[in-house]
């Protein structure tokens, strides 16, 4: 997994570099990065994530991962690309379990769009 950190625009892109199965090391990696772009309270912050590759999640991953959004529902936005179909179905659990601002899109360019819709320098 590939993680950057854009402070200055309150986003993290992921990219997946090997086929991977998300564990709770994954987990707590993104959420490291996720605390690192987090602004002021209020403040919108988002994660755009190049879905190609990942495959399967396990329960600490949707723990650590849950958790977080969790706290942050009301700020986070998260755009999804390249979703296989289990990541699909994870995310959209997600989206509905934990009332985040999720959406899945085709590709790079519109998960961007969607993002600077919503306030992100993406």
């Amino acid at each position: 997994m590939q993680i950057t950190s854009h402070p200055e625009s309150h986003l993290v892109v992921i990219r997946f570099v090997t086929d991977t199965s998300l564990t709770g090391e994954h987990g707590a990696a993104l959420v490291d990065a996720m605390k690192a772009v987090v602004g002021a309270a209020g403040e919108r912050f988002a994660l755009l994530a190049d879905c190609k590759g990942a495959y399967g999640t396990d329960a600490a991953y949707r723990a650590a991962t849950g958790e977080f959004f969790g706290h942050h529902r009301d700020t986070a936005r998260i755009a999804l690309f390249n979703l296989g179909p289990v990541i699909r179905v994870v995310a959209e659990m997600f989206r509905v379990g934990i009332g985040l601002h999720l959406k899945t899109f085709s590709d790079d360019g519109a998960a961007r769009a969607w993002l600077r819709k919503e306030g992100i320098r993406a």
